[in-house]
């Protein structure tokens, strides 16, 4: 977005207020994302904090390639990675939109499950493909620039995603079903 690198110029010119722009835009999203992968609200809340300071401070490396939201997406998977590495767990490349609790969807709760359950079985690399792609909008060439892989295998990961899903679906809606 043409608006997001003007507004970005204009903190590299001096001015304070308009990096609080970028922040107002894209916290939620970042805090999400991150939450995703880490699982834990109150430390993706620091790391998406961390997430905006370093973008604060190293916003001269921004080289104007690609969208500055997934110049943002990208420090943030960086720092969540560091602090999953820094945890010893065992690092997931998930990325997922995982709203806050009040906002998060319920389709097929009276089945017994919910999206984020449905979303938490699939692969960390389908889970981001997905959910950069259907929750944060990123079109298949933003998330190969976030993610660092080829057009193609965002196409794959996405496709393979919603396989598992409908699989994951009709897990739950047979093991329901047998029980009646």
């Amino acid at each position: 977005m043409d608006a997001d690198r003007d507004v970005l110029a204009r903190y590299l010119d001096g001015d304070e207020k308009a990096f609080e722009e970028l922040v107002i835009r894209y916290e939620a999203g970042v805090r999400n994302l991150v939450y995703g992968l880490l699982r834990d609200r109150a430390l993706a809340e620091d790391v998406a904090q961390e997430t905006f300071l370093t973008a604060y401070r190293k916003a001269d490396t921004y080289r104007g390639e690609g969208t500055v939201r997934g110049w943002l997406f990208k420090i943030a998977i960086r720092r969540a990675h560091d602090e999953l590495r820094r945890r010893g767990r065992k690092a997931e490349v998930a990325l997922e939109e995982a709203p806050e609790p009040s906002e998060t969807p319920h389709v097929g709760l009276e089945a017994g499950w919910d999206v984020t359950e449905a979303l938490g079985a699939l692969s960390p690399d389908h889970r981001a493909a997905l959910m950069l792609k259907e929750i944060e909008g990123l079109s298949y060439q933003e998330i190969a620039e976030t993610m660092g892989w080829p057009i193609g295998t965002v196409g794959t990961h996405i496709h393979r995603a919603r396989i598992e899903l409908k699989a994951f679906m009709e897990e739950k809606a047979h093991g329901l079903s047998s029980l009646s």
